[in-house]
């Protein structure tokens, strides 16, 4: 199996904006993986020290390999679906994912 990263911002519903996600480059081990995602959140938390919680989350190794900060951003692990593209996957888990966080109106 190999796995991928997503990162979602869910942006406030009120603002009217859309949510957004990127995904990795799809093909990796589950530890390349997990070594990205860290390494997202080693950046962000040098630009905003906010993030510091999330990434010592993130770094005790989350059972569910799913975190979110300020109730905004999530970053989340999953494995690619044999036969299915990357980008479908991450787009399917994405939406999902968005559907569950977001408060209903």
């Amino acid at each position: 199996m190999t796995w991928n990263h997503l990162a979602i911002d869910l942006k406030p519903q009120d603002s009217g904006d859309e949510a957004e996600f990127i995904s990795g480059p799809g093909g990796l081990t589950y530890e390349a993986a997990r070594l990205d995602v860290q390494a997202a959140l080693d950046r962000l938390t040098g630009k905003d020290s906010a993030f510091r919680a999330v990434n010592r989350a993130w770094r005790k190794g989350p059972e569910d390999d799913f975190v979110i900060s300020h109730g905004r951003y999530v970053w989340c692990l999953y494995e690619e679906k044999p036969g299915e593209s990357t980008t479908d996957t991450a787009q399917r888990l994405a939406v999902t994912l968005v559907s569950r966080l977001r408060p209903r109106r």
